[in-house]
């Protein structure tokens, strides 16, 4: 069976389940404004891949599945094609487990436009809350990936050196923090987030550079602020 057309006229949730109902074993090459590749066998996907400007994204668990599939359902135009099978030959996942977690991400993108985050000129944590948190282990891991690794010296430029001590034994008090025994030339600050906030897949191409070279992207050292004079 060889199956090829314009992704106007298929979506990627049609082609999926094609592929599971013709019990297909192949590779799904999409090519549009994003270029993505999916692996089946037996008509269950083993894996995915998605290529941008910095190298390929790809993944067989079913995290990486899930969101590579989440940039490429997003296309409305553009070709597809199934060639011969050349990813993971052995475990897959349902397409019904698959288009599941496509529609939880889904829900939550919906919940983070209805908060007005999606399209905003920029994102900051809040500066005061009501009460207490308790974050879970899986939540932190949110915070540590947001959050690039930064200095003293580079946080002591932007709230002087008291502000600078004060902010770094909060962190130590609570845990949090810990030293780092090499950083590249340039460490950013903390709350600058590598790349600008936009809907492409920057994060994705990050991922493919540093999977590459396992090396952190340098980012701009912030321009030194000059502490306030003591008044007399």
């Amino acid at each position: 069976m060889h199956l090829s057309g314009q992704l106007s006229d298929w979506s990627i949730n049609d082609l999926l389940q094609i592929m599971q109902v013709t019990k297909k074993t192949g590779s799904l090459d999409i090519e549009g404004a994003r270029r993505g590749r999916i692996h089946f066998v037996d008509g269950a996907v083993t894996g995915a891949e998605l290529t941008g400007s910095r190298g390929t994204y790809k993944g067989e668990d079913r995290g990486t599945i899930a969101d590579i599939l989440y940039v490429l359902s997003t296309l409305d135009s553009g070709s597809f094609s199934v060639g011969p099978a050349d990813g993971p030959q052995t475990g897959g996942l349902s397409v019904e487990e698959v288009l599941s977690d496509l529609d939880a991400l889904k829900h939550l993108e919906g919940e983070v436009v209805d908060a007005g985050l999606f399209e905003a000129a920029g994102i900051r944590m809040r500066r005061e809350i009501d009460q207490p948190l308790t974050i879970s282990p899986e939540d932190w891991h949110a915070f540590a990936t947001l959050f690039q690794p930064f200095t003293f010296s580079a946080l002591e430029a932007q709230v002087g050196r008291g502000g600078a001590v004060r902010l770094i034994h909060t962190l130590n008090r609570l845990g949090i923090a810990e030293p780092v025994d090499h950083l590249d030339d340039e460490a950013s600050l903390l709350g600058s987030v590598a790349g600008a906030v936009a809907g492409d897949t920057a994060w994705l191409e990050r991922a493919a550079a540093e999977t590459a070279s396992q090396a952190v992207e340098p980012v701009r050292e912030p321009e030194p602020v000059r502490e306030p004079e003591p008044v007399a």
